[in-house]
């Protein structure tokens, strides 16, 4: 992989050899914080970047390949520097008062009902009850921190790598809270490996996807969620499970009726549309793939995006640190959006 160098990383570079030699000013000193945030930033930038150009492309054309696509520009540029953020999707971002470091999550029971009405009757008013809880931002934070020889020699590789070294830890962190809460979500519903024994795994595959799916839908369709039998789902995977996840959603009813198994039924996968996201993060099992339903009560708020923090040079040591801190909370509000398959 090639090692390069942006913009940013030059006058984060230069701005601290300034400020080894005592040469930095108050403004060159603000605009080293802010090259280094730049850097930190740059995955969800780029993420953000990505999906407003996938919007722009899907708004002009009702063309499947342009998600495809863009899908793939977004995955390419991401695993360049190993960054795991499929965990978004499955969250919506909710407001928060500024004020306070928490937003409340409520479970509504929805009492309306509509009624065919005789003209010029009167409608009556009904009542919505429910409750709530209150979802709290957390602090996580770490620092970086470059020796005197590292600046004011220019050992640029070395000084890279343990700035992206840094920075990929912090998504890794934050991909880890927010993968447990949808594993720790899923372990409340576990669909068991479906089938007989006398049939062909990808077969009993097939089977335990759709009973899976099936099952989220129907435990939701009463919630107000909107049409849960046609929601857009996505499947959590360790790409352990690759080979045979892809190979369960090329199957067709045509080619299992051309080669079925001793006691094989003529199935194919019943939603075609469910987005695969394949990790690597410990609390993604092999084995044991994760179904949500996105957004509705899984919840996220960023409270205070990465922000970088200068600390003085140590006149003892000569060395220079950064400290990033970020402000955030997420919340799985109902177990029933994610379930746990079992591949057998």
């Amino acid at each position: 992989m090639k090692n390069f160098l942006t913009k940013n990383d030059e006058l984060f570079l230069d701005l601290l050899l300034k400020a080894a030699d005592g040469k930095a000013t108050k403004e060159e000193l603000t605009m080293t914080r802010a090259a280094m945030q730049a850097f930190v930033m740059r995955p969800k930038a780029e993420l953000k970047r990505i999906q407003g150009l996938q919007r722009q492309l899907q708004g002009v054309s009702v063309s499947t390949d342009f998600d495809v696509l863009t899908t793939n520009a977004f995955n390419l540029t991401v695993e360049e520097d190993n960054f795991d953020m499929g965990w978004e999707a499955a969250f919506q971002d909710v407001p928060r008062d500024a004020n306070q470091d928490f937003w409340e999550l409520g479970t509504i029971t929805n009492g309306v009902t509509f009624r065919k009405m005789n003209e010029g009757e009167r409608v009556e008013m009904d009542t919505i009850q429910g409750t709530k809880v209150n979802v709290y931002v957390d602090y996580y934070g770490a620092a970086i921190g470059f020796t005197d020889r590292a600046i004011r020699f220019r050992k640029l590789a070395q000084m890279v790598d343990a700035a992206r070294t840094f920075r990929n830890k912090f998504y890794a962190n934050k991909a880890d809270n927010h993968y447990l809460l949808l594993a720790t979500a899923a372990a409340l519903n576990v669909i068991a490996y479906q089938g007989v024994g006398t049939q062909t795994q990808v077969i009993r595959d097939i089977l335990t996807i759709n009973e899976a799916a099936f099952q989220l839908g129907d435990t939701n369709k009463d919630k107000g969620y909107g049409d849960t039998a046609s929601a857009p789902l996505i499947l959590y995977a360790n790409p352990r499970d690759k080979a045979r996840i892809e190979a369960a959603f090329v199957v067709t009813s045509n080619f299992l009726t051309a080669s079925a198994g001793a006691g094989d039924p003529a199935v194919q996968i019943t939603d075609q549309s469910i987005r695969r996201v394949y990790t690597f993060n410990s609390n993604i099992a092999a084995g044991a793939p994760i179904l949500v339903l996105p957004g509705r009560k899984s919840q996220k708020n960023e409270a205070m995006a990465p922000t970088t923090y200068t600390a003085p040079t140590d006149p003892f040591t000569l060395n220079q640190a950064q400290a990033v801190w970020s402000i955030y909370g997420a919340a799985v509000g109902d177990t029933d959006q994610c379930f746990q398959l079992t591949l057998g």
